[in-house]
């Protein structure tokens, strides 16, 4: 009966020791990995600080490929806008059209 109080009590000491070591920081050391949902792109034009905030579940071979491909198109659609507005300004062919132009002149 001792010894079960003894081996109880010791498991009990090292699931709180765990606990505290898990919730403490380690200055340089990055956060470890959690179970919260992925932090996406908010809405607004998308910076560089939003692309490096941007985090995806993991899941069992990676990462949960809807949430990449969602960011993904999000960025190509802010990439094509910005190329279309940059084009307009400088009173240059739309950006599509370019695109096309290019990509006849790569094959």
């Amino acid at each position: 009966m001792i010894i079960l109080g003894v081996v109880s009590a010791v498991v009990v000491l090292g699931a709180l020791l765990a606990w505290a070591v898990t919730r403490r920081e380690v200055p340089g050391v990055p956060a470890g990995v959690d179970t919260q949902s992925a932090r996406g792109l908010g809405a607004g034009p998308v910076g560089p600080h939003d692309v490096r905030a941007l985090r995806f579940d993991q899941a069992l071979r990676g990462y949960r490929m809807h949430q990449v491909d969602a960011a993904l198109e999000r960025l190509v659609e802010e990439l094509a806008e910005r190329d279309a507005e940059i084009d307009r300004l400088r009173g240059a062919r739309p950006a599509a059209e370019h695109r096309a132009t290019t990509a006849e002149g790569e094959r």
